[in-house]
C-alpha cells in the first residue's frame, strides 16, 4: 500500500497526463479527471454547503435496470486478466456480463451485491440499481455479509470466519469501534478495498442527501440515522470508520477508471473518488477551508511539484475509459463549430492521441459537456507511440445512433466496437445520415516487441504504481516472486 505522499504523486502525475495537451490548448480552468467544469457549482463551498452543492451535482443519477447491470459490469469492472472484479473474494474468475448461477461455495456464482443494503432503504429507485454502489461480487461470501453492517472485527479468531485467503472477515466486532451494542456482527472488506468501499458510503451519503436518513430498515437503522442532518445522515460510528478507512486505502488508477465508466452508464460521477480528501472538506478538519474545483489542495500539495509533468514518459493505461466531450478536449464549445475556431481539436492522455477533424469538405463539428458528434466527413483518428498498438477501441454512443454505419481505416467494426492491430486508426461516419453522438471510448493495448513492457527486478518497482497478479489482486513491490504482473496495465516479468 502506498503512502499519502505517493498517492498524492500518482494522483499528479494521471493529472497531467490527461490534461497537458488540453490545458496548453485553452486557459479555461478545468477539473481533474476530464471533469472540466462538472464541479464548478461546487466552487467556494465549504462543510455543509459543500456537500449540498456536491448533491445537486450529482443527484438523479440515469441508472440502467437491475437486470442490466450485468452488462454493465463489462464496461466498469473487468480486471486486466479480463475476468470479472471482485470485491470480496480473491479466488474468483466470472465471466463479466454472465448469467448468475446458483451454488453454496466460494467461486461458483457472483452477486449485483448492494454496498449499501437494499433492504435498509427498501428496495426502491434509483438506489436498487445505482452501480456506484451494487457492486460484483462472490455470492457465497457476500451470503455470508448478508445485511450486517460493515466493520472491523475482533482480534479473537474464534468470533471471526474468513473467505479464502483470510481475504474478506466477518465476525462479532472489535472492542472500541463504537458501533452500538445490538450489531453483533460486522463485515470487513479486505484493505486494499476498504477505501473504495469507504468512498462509496461517502458518494450515496451525498447523491441521496435528500433520503438518505430514510435508509434505516433492519439493521439500517446501526448505519444510517433517521434523527440525523442531510448534512450528515450516517451514524458517527461508520463516519469515523469510512473517513479512516479512504485514508488507510487512497484512490487509485483502478477506482478512478470505475468513476469515468461510471458516469458514462448513468451520467453521474463519485467526487470522493475525483477528489482524493475531499471528505475533509464536507465532514473533516477542513470544514472551514472553501473547495476550488480546478486548483484542489488535496491533489497539489506535493511540495515538489511545480506544475509540470515530471514522467510524461509514462504509457497509457491499457483499458482505460475516456469521456468524450468539450473539457476533453480542452475547449469551452457547448454545442456547434464557433465561427474561426480550429477545426481540429486534439487530446493526449500519456503515449495515446486523439484528434477530432472537421476533415475536408467537413461542414461541422459539435462539442458540449457531455460528448462530442462525427457529421460528414468528420474524422475521429488514434494514435500511439512506442511499442504499443491498438489491438480493441469500444465506443459508448447514445440509443437512436445504433442504425448508424461506423467505418474504420483499418481492422474490423462490429457496430461500435473496433479490432485489429495498428499504431493509428481512423474512424468515419456514413455520409449523408445525419451524426454520431459519441460520448466516451475505451482503449485496449499491447506490446507489439513481445506482449510483456520488460524483464524488471523488485528494486526497481519501487516506483509509484500499483501491481497486480493475474488473478487482479494488488501486491506488495518488496515482496514478488518470480512470476509474471500487471502494472499500469502492462505485464512485466520478475526473475
Amino acid at each position: 500500500m502506498m503512502n499519502s505522499t505517493q498517492t498524492i504523486a500518482t494522483t499528479r502525475r494521471l493529472l497531467a497526463a490527461a490534461w497537458l495537451t488540453a490545458m496548453a490548448l485553452t486557459a479555461t480552468a478545468q477539473g481533474p479527471n476530464n471533469t472540466g467544469k462538472y464541479y464548478k457549482p461546487a466552487q467556494d463551498k465549504q462543510g455543509q454547503e459543500l456537500k449540498t452543492a456536491l448533491f445537486e451535482i450529482i443527484r438523479d443519477p440515469s441508472v440502467v435496470s437491475y437486470d442490466a447491470l450485468r452488462q454493465a459490469y463489462t464496461r466498469t469492472d473487468v480486471r486486466p486478466d479480463g475476468a470479472l472484479r471482485d470485491f470480496y473474494s480473491i479466488i474468483t474468475a466470472y465471466e463479466p456480463g454472465s448469467a448468475m448461477a446458483s451454488g453454496n461455495y466460494e467461486g461458483y456464482n457472483y452477486n449485483r451485491e448492494h454496498s449499501v443494503c437494499q433492504s435498509w432503504f427498501g428496495k426502491r429507485s434509483p438506489m436498487v440499481s445505482d452501480i456506484v454502489h451494487v457492486i460484483p461480487t462472490d455470492g457465497w461470501v457476500n451470503s455470508r455479509r448478508n445485511d450486517n453492517p460493515f466493520g472491523e472485527v475482533t482480534d479473537q479468531e474464534a468470533q471471526v470466519k474468513t473467505s479464502e485467503g483470510g481475504y474478506s472477515r466477518w465476525g462479532a466486532p472489535r472492542t472500541g469501534l463504537g458501533a452500538p451494542a445490538e450489531v453483533t456482527t460486522v463485515f470487513e472488506p479486505n484493505n486494499e478495498v476498504k477505501g473504495d468501499i469507504a468512498r462509496i458510503y461517502m458518494y450515496m451519503a451525498t447523491c441521496y442527501e435528500n433520503i438518505a436518513t430514510t435508509f434505516v430498515e433492519g439493521k439500517g437503522q446501526y448505519v444510517f440515522n433517521a434523527e440525523g442532518t442531510a448534512y450528515q445522515p450516517l451514524q458517527q460510528w461508520v463516519l469515523d470508520m469510512m473517513m479512516r478507512w479512504s485514508k488507510l486505502d487512497p484512490v487509485d488508477s483502478i477506482e478512478t477508471a470505475r468513476n469515468d465508466s461510471i458516469f458514462l452508464v448513468q451520467s453521474n460521477r463519485n467526487p470522493f473518488v475525483d477528489y482524493p480528501g475531499l471528505e475533509d472538506y464536507v465532514w473533516g478538519d477542513k470544514k472551514e477551508t472553501p473547495f476550488s474545483y480546478d486548483y484542489y489542495e488535496g491533489v497539489k500539495q506535493d511540495e515538489n511539484y511545480n506544475g509540470e509533468d515530471d514522467d510524461d514518459d509514462e504509457p497509457f493505461v491499457s483499458g482505460s475509459t475516456l469521456a468524450f466531450n468539450n473539457a476533453f478536449f480542452g475547449v469551452d464549445w457547448n454545442g456547434v463549430h464557433p465561427s474561426g475556431a480550429p477545426k481540429q481539436l486534439k487530446a493526449q492522455v500519456a503515449n495515446v492521441t486523439i484528434l477530432y477533424a472537421m476533415g475536408d469538405g467537413g461542414s461541422n463539428m459539435y462539442c458540449n459537456a457531455n460528448e462530442i458528434r462525427l457529421y460528414q466527413k468528420n474524422t475521429l483518428t488514434y494514435r500511439v507511440t512506442g511499442d504499443d498498438r491498438f489491438t480493441k477501441i469500444d465506443f459508448s454512443v447514445s440509443k437512436n445512433d445504433n442504425n448508424k454505419n461506423f467505418y474504420a481505416t483499418v481492422g474490423e467494426m462490429d457496430g461500435y466496437s473496433w479490432q485489429g492491430e495498428t499504431e493509428e486508426v481512423v474512424f468515419t461516419v456514413d455520409e449523408g445520415k445525419g451524426n454520431v453522438v459519441l460520448k466516451g471510448t475505451t482503449i485496449m493495448l499491447k506490446d507489439i516487441v513481445t506482449g510483456i513492457e520488460r524483464v524488471l527486478t523488485p528494486e526497481s518497482l519501487m516506483a509509484d504504481g500499483y501491481i497486480y497478479n493475474l488473478m487482479g489482486v494488488r501486491v506488495d513491490a518488496t515482496q514478488l516472486r518470480p512470476g509474471i504482473y500487471i502494472r499500469n496495465g502492462r505485464k512485466f516479468v520478475v526473475k
